[in-house]
């Protein structure tokens, strides 16, 4: 037990080397930007461009990560793809909650406010399974500025909830991308700038 504890801080620091990069906010972000969109055109179904970020994942760790960082102190090429896996099976199952509770709202909860205040309960439902998922995200990669991230959503779906009228769910989708996105896009020039490939190559 006492080894497995030892080992935690040093696959702590490889998750964060690993993904000081940015690239799971910059994807993430734009699922949801895609997701928001697909609600204000009142789609049926989520758009299979929606899907297109979380497929392209793989080769932006490989072309703007391991080319910078390599392969061999992350345990080799299989570690690193269930770790991609993992964050995009994490996507997945975002967009199909949130598909089946607010775009297609399956079960009826957003007609089934069960609180006598308050606009779209769509909000809330969307800022809580976003919430959850960063949760996830800090606790399970772990990257503990998902943290910040996950309290942000559900705030964000509180307030929206609040004061947004019906049928704005996409406000808070847009919102919650692009709180994500920006942090996402400074990392990435922050990574790039301390990493420059000329210089790895030199």
């Amino acid at each position: 037990m006492s080894e497995k504890n030892n080992l935690l801080p040093a696959r702590e620091e490889l998750m964060r080397i690993f993904h000081q990069d940015g690239i799971i906010e910059i994807i993430t972000g734009a699922v949801l930007l895609n997701f928001g969109f697909d609600l204000l055109n009142q789609n049926r179904l989520t758009s299979l461009f929606t899907y297109i970020p979380i497929i392209l994942l793989t080769s932006m760790k490989t072309q703007v990560t391991i080319s910078r960082l390599g392969i061999d102190q992350f345990g080799g090429e299989k570690k690193i793809r269930n770790w991609n896996l993992a964050v995009a099976a994490g996507l997945v199952m975002m967009l199909l909650l949130l598909n089946a509770t607010v775009l297609e709202d399956m079960l009826g909860l957003r007609s089934a406010n069960p609180l006598p205040f308050g606009g779209d309960f769509g909000n809330l439902i969307a800022g809580t399974i976003m919430a959850l998922l960063c949760l996830a995200a800090a606790y399970f990669i772990p990257l503990k500025r998902f943290f910040y991230y996950a309290l942000g959503a559900f705030l964000a779906g509180i307030v929206s909830f609040l004061l947004l009228p019906a049928g704005n769910v996409h406000f808070l989708l847009f919102f919650c991308a692009l709180a994500i996105l920006v942090p996402g896009i400074k990392l990435m020039v922050k990574f790039s700038r301390s990493y420059p490939l000329d210089q790895i190559k030199k």
